[in-house]
């Protein structure tokens, strides 16, 4: 999948933009504070209508605005050339793929893959485990609807169970929504668990081409509790009642999931380097767009957000050689990136963009 051009209207500090990105490599050159990060912002909503920077769509319309409109043209590995438009604001979201409305997220995620690096990833290694989830989530919702609907209903179950703790619901009121619940638990655990697997081992061999030397990366799926069938876990939503009441939520299941990284020194998060660390995180992104690209049969976007700048050039030169080279790739930075690449470049100021 490419960008062949995108139109943008009252994104963040974006009054009016129009892009030619057909070129394979696109640089956003600019000072900080500028607008860089917000286009591309505005380009990695097509994946899953998500910001990668807030998760709040609120904040995406321009101040004084009541929504924000985006076109993009694309070419597609299997659609061909694809028009999708995006609007957003207090009236609503509405979606549509060559004038045909889309209505519900599970028949637009996953459809145009994009894969945003910026320093916000870090969080994957020093955040909470929602941002590890969040993460882990959008992957297998990309590439797996059966997940995807699975982890939709299992987080509305836990929702209304949730409810029932609080406001002191009946045995015979929880017990019909852990019932409910379970299938879905046990659905999403299995799903995850191999998903987890996958993402490993794709992950070790990117690692490998960025890393100094063999550094023994490892990814460490931390279940919070088995959910292995039905009947197990209506047991457990059931032996736990008592303390889920006086915490008035849900304490256990796949929601409270989490995974840890690793170098052969010890956790990531407590022993690596910065450099480590940032090369670690760039390892995850990329072996997210290669999963991407196997199970969709798509080449997503790579949309480097300032990274390229952090990485020093051991690791530089190592996420070029790790990042497949069909993959079109638009990338920012307040300098010129060496001239290993053939950049087409757009200068970017006040939220303006010239073509270099």
């Amino acid at each position: 999948m490419r960008f062949l051009n995108l139109r943008v209207q009252n994104f963040r500090n974006i009054e009016f933009a129009e892009l030619d990105l057909q070129a394979s490599r696109t640089f956003l050159l600019g000072a900080n504070g500028q607008g860089k990060s917000n286009l591309l912002e505005a380009l990695g909503l097509v994946t899953a209508l998500r910001s990668f920077r807030t998760q709040s769509m609120a904040a995406l319309p321009q101040q004084g605005a009541g929504a924000f409109t985006a076109v993009y043209e694309l070419e597609h590995d299997v659609e061909g050339r694809t028009e999708l438009e995006v609007q957003s604001g207090k009236a609503g979201r509405r979606v549509s793929v060559d004038g045909e409305r889309v209505s519900r997220l599970g028949d637009f995620i996953g459809r145009f893959p994009v894969v945003p690096l910026s320093s916000g990833d870090l969080m994957l290694l020093r955040g909470s485990p929602g941002e590890r989830r969040r993460f882990v989530d959008l992957t297998l919702s990309a590439i797996d609807p059966q997940y995807y609907h699975a982890l939709r209903n299992y987080h509305r179950g836990v929702a209304e169970r949730n409810r029932l703790l609080k406001r002191g619901g009946s045995a015979a009121e929880l017990s019909a929504f852990e019932a409910e619940i379970a299938p879905h638990a046990v659905s999403v655990a299995t799903r995850r668990a191999a998903g987890m697997q996958r993402l490993r081992e794709v992950l070790v061999a990117v690692y490998a081409n960025i890393a100094e030397a063999e550094e023994g990366p490892e990814l460490e799926f931390k279940v919070n509790t088995a959910c292995e069938d039905v009947e197990s876990v209506s047991r457990m939503l059931q032996d736990s009642r008592k303390r889920d009441q006086i915490m008035g939520s849900t304490q256990k299941g796949p929601h409270r999931d989490d995974f840890n990284l690793s170098l052969s020194i010890g956790g990531a998060k407590e022993y690596a380097s910065d450099g480590q660390q940032r090369g670690l995180c760039v390892a995850l992104r990329i072996a997210q767009a290669r999963i991407f690209q196997q199970s969709l049969g798509l080449a997503p976007v790579l949309l480097a957000d300032d990274v390229l700048g952090e990485l020093d050039p051991h690791r530089k030169a190592g996420f070029w050689r790790a990042c497949p080279p069909e993959l079109q790739i638009i990338a920012t930075g307040t300098e010129l990136p060496a001239a290993r690449q053939d950049w087409t470049t757009w200068e970017v100021a006040q939220g303006r963009f010239s073509l270099r």
